[in-house]
C-alpha cells in the first residue's frame, strides 16, 4: 500500500510517492508542466492524465495552489473537537473566505492556548476538482493547503530548534517566509517574486522581503534578536546576489538541510511541497472530508424525514433517554463554558489577544506598504529618467539662452513642474507647441507668466510620456 501526493499549482503539477507518516519516505517524484491556455481545470485535467501514466497509489493527498485556497494561523483558547471545527469556519469567513475550512494544529496547551492552522477553499472550486479526480479514476482521499506541510516540515528539521531565524521556501515565482523564535512559530508570509533569480533585482526583492519581516518583529519587543536566514529551493547560484545586503542586517545566511528520506532523484529542497505533505499527524487539515460531511449533513434532513413512526412507547423512552443525556451533557458543557470563560477574562489572556490583534493590524497594514511600493516601481519603471538630458532638451525647444528650473516631480502621476526662464522675451504660444513636439510629454500645461530682476519666467507642468515596453529596465 502507497501513498501519493499532488500539489497544484498555476506552472506546473508536482507528484511524488511514497510512505506517508510522522517520518515519510519518498520514493519517486515527478514535475508536469501545466500547458496551454485558457481553462485552468481544464489544463489541469490533462495534466492529472499524464501524471496517472505512472502513478500507482492507494491513497492519494491534493495540496491546493496558494491562488485558490486561503490558510491563516491563529491563537485560540484550549478547546477539543468540533468545537476547533468550529473555531476553525469562524477563523476564515472572518478573512473573507467562503466555503469549506478545517484546521491542523501547530503548537499549544491547556495553559497558553492553542494555534491552528487553518485552511479553506470555495465549495465550488472543490466540488469542481473533486468531479475531475473521480472522473480520471484518482483516488483522492485528503486535500489540504500549502502551509501546513511547510509547518509539518519545519518540525521535522533541527534547523528550527532553539532558533531565532528566518526560513525562506522558495517555488517556482514565490517565496514563503517563516519567522521561529526559540524554535517556536510566530509570523509567516508569502511573496510573488517579479525578477529573474540570480540578478540584482531578485536579489534587492528578497532583501526587502528580509527587512519587513524583521520590521515586525520589532513590533513584539522580543528579547531575543533573529541571527540566521535559511532558504530552500533556490541555487546557491542564484541566491548570492541577495548575501551582500542580507549580511548587512548582521545575519548569518545558510541553505536549509533537509535530512529526510528521500530516494527519488533530484534536490529533496525542490519537492518540500510535496515532502510536508506527506508528514501526518493526529489532526490533520482535510477539506476533502470536510467537503463530504457537509454534503452529507445537507441531505440527512431530505432524506430521513418523514420516515415511519415508532411506537407510542419507544418513542417516549426514547425521549426520556435524550432528554437525561441533553441534561447531563448541558451541565457538563456549563461548567466548561464558565470555566473559560474565567480563563478569557484573565487579564494575562487579555494582554496576548491585544497583543496578536496589534500584531495582525501591522501585519496587513505592512502588506498594503508593500504592495504600495510594488505599485510605485511599477509606474516609475514606465516614466523616463529624468536626466541631464532631458532637461537640456528642454532648454533647447526654444533656441535662445534659457534655464530650466525643476519645480517638483510627481511619481505616482507622472507629472514634472518647472520654470523655464529668460532675460528675452519668450514666446510663450511657441515654446508650449515646440514642447508638445519633443515627444517628452503626454500633455504640456502652461500656468502663470511673470517679470522681475529683468527675466522672464514661464511656468509650466507638464505629464512625462511613459516609455516604451521594450524600455523599461
Amino acid at each position: 500500500m502507497s501513498d501519493a501526493v499532488i500539489v497544484l499549482r498555476e506552472e506546473c503539477i508536482l507528484a511524488a510517492e511514497g510512505k506517508a507518516g510522522r517520518m515519510p519516505k519518498l520514493t519517486k517524484a515527478r514535475r508536469i508542466p501545466v500547458e496551454g491556455f485558457g481553462n485552468t481545470m481544464e489544463q489541469w485535467k490533462k495534466a492529472l492524465e499524464t501524471c496517472l501514466e505512472s502513478l500507482h497509489a492507494d491513497h492519494v493527498k491534493l495540496v491546493l495552489p496558494a491562488s485558490y485556497s486561503s490558510a491563516r494561523i491563529t491563537q485560540v483558547p484550549y478547546a477539543t473537537g468540533k468545537q476547533l471545527g468550529k473555531i476553525a469556519k469562524n477563523v476564515m469567513q472572518e478573512n473573507e473566505s467562503e466555503g469549506v475550512a478545517d484546521y491542523s494544529m501547530v503548537q499549544g496547551d491547556k495553559k497558553q492556548g492553542l494555534s491552528l492552522c487553518c485552511g479553506s477553499t470555495s465549495e465550488k472550486f472543490l466540488s469542481d476538482l473533486t468531479a475531475i479526480t473521480r472522473e480520471l479514476g484518482i483516488p483522492v482521499d485528503a486535500v489540504s493547503v500549502p502551509l501546513e506541510g511547510y509547518l509539518r516540515l519545519m518540525s521535522q528539521l533541527k534547523e528550527c530548534r532553539n532558533r531565532t531565524a528566518i526560513y525562506l521556501i522558495f517555488e517556482d515565482s514565490s517565496v514563503t517566509s517563516l519567522l521561529y523564535r526559540d524554535g517556536v512559530y510566530q509570523y509567516s508570509t508569502r511573496s510573488r517574486i517579479f525578477s529573474e533569480r540570480g540578478t540584482l533585482d531578485f536579489g534587492t526583492e528578497i532583501v526587502r522581503n528580509i527587512s519587513g519581516i524583521r520590521q515586525f518583529y520589532a513590533t513584539m519587543n522580543a528579547d531575543t534578536p533573529i541571527t540566521d536566514v535559511y532558504y530552500t529551493g533556490c541555487a546557491p547560484d542564484d541566491f548570492e546576489a541577495s548575501l551582500d545586503g542580507i549580511r548587512a542586517m548582521n545575519l548569518e545566511v545558510r541553505p536549509l538541510e533537509v535530512n529526510l528520506p528521500f530516494d527519488a532523484p533530484g534536490n529533496p529542497g525542490d519537492w518540500l511541497a510535496c515532502i510536508g505533505a506527506m508528514i501526518t499527524d493526529k489532526k490533520n487539515i482535510n477539506l476533502y472530508d470536510r467537503w463530504l460531511a457537509d454534503q452529507k449533513k445537507d441531505g440527512v434532513g431530505k432524506v430521513h424525514f418523514g420516515k415511519e413512526l415508532v411506537p407510542p412507547a419507544v418513542t417516549l423512552a426514547v425521549c426520556l433517554v435524550l432528554f437525561a443525556g441533553v441534561a447531563v451533557w448541558n451541565g457538563a458543557t456549563s461548567a466548561r463554558i464558565r470555566k473559560m470563560d474565567r480563563w478569557m477574562q484573565d487579564s494575562a489572556v487579555q494582554e496576548q489577544y491585544r497583543q496578536a490583534e496589534e500584531r495582525k493590524n501591522y501585519s496587513a497594514s505592512l502588506s498594503q506598504s508593500i504592495a504600495q511600493v510594488n505599485r510605485m516601481e511599477d509606474n516609475l519603471a514606465t516614466y523616463p529618467d529624468l536626466t541631464e538630458g532631458v532637461i537640456r532638451e528642454i532648454e533647447d525647444v526654444s533656441g535662445r539662452d534659457m534655464d530650466v528650473k525643476i519645480q517638483g516631480l510627481d511619481m505616482e502621476t507622472g507629472t514634472l513642474t518647472f520654470n523655464a526662464v529668460s532675460r528675452q522675451v519668450i514666446d510663450i504660444p511657441g515654446y508650449v507647441s515646440r514642447l508638445t513636439t519633443t515627444g517628452l510629454f503626454e500633455e504640456v500645461n502652461y500656468t502663470g507668466y511673470s517679470y522681475g530682476d529683468n527675466e522672464y519666467t514661464l511656468s509650466l507642468s507638464c505629464v512625462l510620456a511613459a516609455a516604451d515596453a521594450g524600455e523599461v529596465q
